[in-house]
Order: C-alpha cells, then structure tokens, then sequence
C-alpha cells in the first residue's frame, strides 16, 4: 500500500500534464525564457512572507504566468501548513512546481523530517522510507519548500529553473 500511493499519484500527475497539453484539451499558460525580472532589482520585503505573498512576487518577477491557476496540494501530508502546484509551460516545455508553506514556529515531527531531509540533501520522501524521493528545495528562511520539474535540458529552461530557485531560497530571508 506504501508503494501504491507514490505511484497513483505519479499517474495522476502524468495524466493531468498530458490531458492539459493535449490539442483538444485545455492550454497551459506559458512564460519564455527570454522573460524574467533581475532579482536583485525586485524588493522581496514588499510582499507578505506568506505562501500568497510568495506567489504574487513569483508572478511580479514573471517566474509565474500571470494568468496561472494554482491546484491546492494536500500540505499535511508533508507536514506543511499549506501548499500549492502550478502547472505551465516554459518555451512550450512542461513544468511542475510545487510550493509549501511551514510554520516555522509550530512544527510537527514529519514538518522536522521532511524540511531536514530538503536543506540536507536537496530531497524529500514522501509517506514512508520507502516511498518515492523527490527532489526539493528549502527557503533560506526554512518557511518554504519547492519541488520543481522540467524535462527541457535547453539553456534558457536550466537557467530558468535557477533563477525561479534563487528567488523562493532568498523569498524573506532571515
């Protein structure tokens, strides 16, 4: 049962990413590589150090598509307070992201284990040891957890995936 779960998640996911990109289906909303503010030109203070707060800069630095539609994730499962994926195109290239949201203050055991795993090893398991691992990212300030994928190896989607890292890692940083 352990095992069933990761998988019949990672089913969903594929489906849903197929079933939007598909010609009759649903079109992703999509950025390119060529946009994207300077982070160091964007005051990350100015927006609420929130999950909303966080997603708002995103969208203002066009890391987000403007007109991006979030699906809410179940949060608890990983011990976050709340979470979000986002699902869009960069130069016509699938991406997945994922962002949580801890309070740092009030954290639970699997909140400890999985944000430790994520500032140790730049990974996450998901439900048990023997679970799928996904890759994921801690906030400097340890409030915000990212998993972001992208299939696309060409420069501008790497850079991009930098750069969209960068400025969760620094998002009010403490």
């Amino acid at each position: 049962m352990k095992k069933f779960i990761p998988i019949v998640l990672s089913a969903v996911l594929a489906v849903s990413l197929t079933g939007c990109i598909g010609s009759s289906g649903p079109q992703l909303p999509s950025v390119n590589t060529a946009e994207g503010k300077d982070l160091k030109k964007t005051d990350a203070s100015k927006y609420k150090n929130d999950l909303e707060g966080l997603e708002k800069y995103l969208t203002d630095l066009h890391y987000l598509p403007e007109d991006i539609q979030s699906t809410e994730m179940m949060h608890d499962v990983i011990g976050a307070k709340a979470g979000e994926r986002y699902n869009f195109l960069v130069d016509n290239s699938a991406v997945y992201v994922e962002l949580y949201e801890y309070d740092t203050d009030n954290m639970s055991e699997e909140a400890i284990r999985v944000t430790g795993e994520a500032k140790s090893k730049g990974e996450i398991q998901v439900l048990s040891d023997d679970a799928a691992v996904f890759p994921a990212i801690l906030s400097s300030n340890g409030k915000y957890l990212l998993m972001y994928t992208d299939g696309s190896t060409n420069e501008g989607n790497v850079t991009r995936k930098k750069n969209f890292t960068e400025a969760v890692k620094n998002f009010h940083k403490s």
